[in-house]
């Protein structure tokens, strides 16, 4: 994709001399004081959000020292120049926040360039082409200088017409970012019940002990292993290319798929491929228990695929999920070695496996709640494929949104 069919009313034109200023940080990390504002860092961009469920905090006095140079506002657009060069993310109103290393700001002065637009010209293959033609490819990582990112080109339609595209592109972010939040209560909610039901019921700190405590008529006494087959991926990376379904590393867990997952044109057994919504547990490394939410792809070694065997999908995850601190702490101990649990520590991990018509009555509640967070879940996924879909087209004027309030016309291709 070049500038070369941009419709005649546009242009195009690197981002120092359309009136975007790239700011740069502070060339050090702060020690994490646990608590306080964001320090971001490359791994909490994600989809082009900040992400800050594990981001490292920092105090006030070491916010002032780490925004002398810039202090990122509400709509600023943070762009990655090492390792992930190229991708971006927006601030969010009202965070206040600093930014890392490796990360720079680019912020519009208004004139020619909308900063709602800007958002999304920093996405999409056009934007990654112009990255890629400033990149400095290194041994280890890739990096972008904060000279070379003020010369990445940008098309210019008229402002109006950023602004209509801005529209159309927030209107499906907000409906994401509402499911997204929506989902996640959801999940918030169904295991608020789990404990209410299974763990606190029978009460939790009995679980370290050599009996489970006053477990009801009817219930015994388990482990996860007693729940679920626990499947361990393949070595899928050694016939990692670029063709067929991606390859899930603990990386695209976190990050999701992108440009730099490896994917392999290979059959697979179904226990090593995950779909939609497929329990996903990491074992080793940063230990972490997902709901796969992509499409069908393989499943690399040291992650466990977790099938249940006669139990809710729900029911099983909760378990996992209760045990989680006590599988980092195991992990943590292993300071030698890369950190990691083994089967027997599954085995270890006791539950509380209620009578059948119990766990009816609990499907029956909790049920319909996951099933709610995981169509919620695939409408996020498709709209963002929408999105994805639409954005290049958009950016490049291949699809041109009108000034007009008649929907119809609005979504039809408008020939320049």
């Amino acid at each position: 994709m070049t500038f070369d069919g941009l419709p005649s009313s546009w242009g195009f034109g690197e981002l120092k001399n359309v009136g975007v200023a790239v700011l740069d940080c502070e060339h050090k990390t702060p020690p994490d004081a646990g608590e306080g504002h964001p320090y971001i860092a490359i791994p909490n961009l994600v989809d082009g959000r900040l992400d800050l469920s594990s981001v490292r905090r920092i105090t006030d006095d070491q916010l002032k020292e780490w925004t002398r140079r810039t202090q990122p506002q509400g709509g600023d657009i943070i762009v990655t120049r090492r390792a992930r060069v190229g991708d971006s993310a927006v601030v969010p109103a009202g965070l206040w926040c600093a930014i890392g290393q490796n990360l720079v700001i680019l912020r519009s002065d208004g004139n020619r360039v909308d900063q709602r637009f800007l958002r999304w010209a920093t996405r999409g293959r056009l934007w990654m082409h112009e990255v890629d033609r400033l990149r400095n490819v290194g041994a280890v990582f890739d990096s972008l200088n904060v000279r070379d990112i003020a010369r990445i080109r940008i098309p210019l339609p008229p402002r109006a017409e950023q602004e209509r595209i801005a529209c159309v592109l927030d209107a499906l972010e907000t409906k994401i970012g509402s499911n997204r939040q929506l989902a996640g209560l959801l999940e918030e909610t169904a295991a608020t019940l789990f404990r209410a039901l299974f763990v606190d019921f029978v009460g939790a700190e009995d679980f370290e002990d050599s009996e489970l405590g006053p477990i009801p008529v009817g219930w015994r006494v388990g482990s996860l292993v007693d729940l679920a087959k626990f499947v361990n991926g393949k070595a899928f990376t050694k016939y990692g290319s670029g063709a067929g379904r991606p390859i899930l590393r603990i990386r695209e867990l976190n990050q999701g798929v992108d440009r730099q997952t490896l994917r392999a044109d290979l059959h697979a057994n179904d226990v090593n491929v995950a779909h939609a919504d497929d329990i996903l547990f990491a074992w080793s490394g940063s230990l972490g228990l997902y709901r796969w939410p992509g499409d069908e792809a393989l499943i690399n070694q040291h992650i466990f695929k977790v099938i249940p065997e006669g139990t809710p999908q729900w029911f099983v995850h909760a378990w996992i999920e209760e045990h989680m601190d006590w599988f980092r702490s195991v992990a943590a101990e292993k300071a030698t070695t890369m950190g990691h649990i083994q089967r027997r520590h599954l085995a270890e991990a006791r539950v509380a496996v209620p009578a059948s018509h119990a766990l009816e009555d609990a499907d029956r509640l909790v049920g319909p709640i996951d099933r709610h967070r995981a169509r919620l879940v695939q409408e996020s996924r498709t709209l963002t494929e929408l999105r994805d879909a639409l954005l290049p087209k958009l950016i490049s004027g291949e699809i041109r949104v009108p000034d007009t309030s008649d929907v119809a016309e609005v979504i039809e291709p408008v020939v320049a």
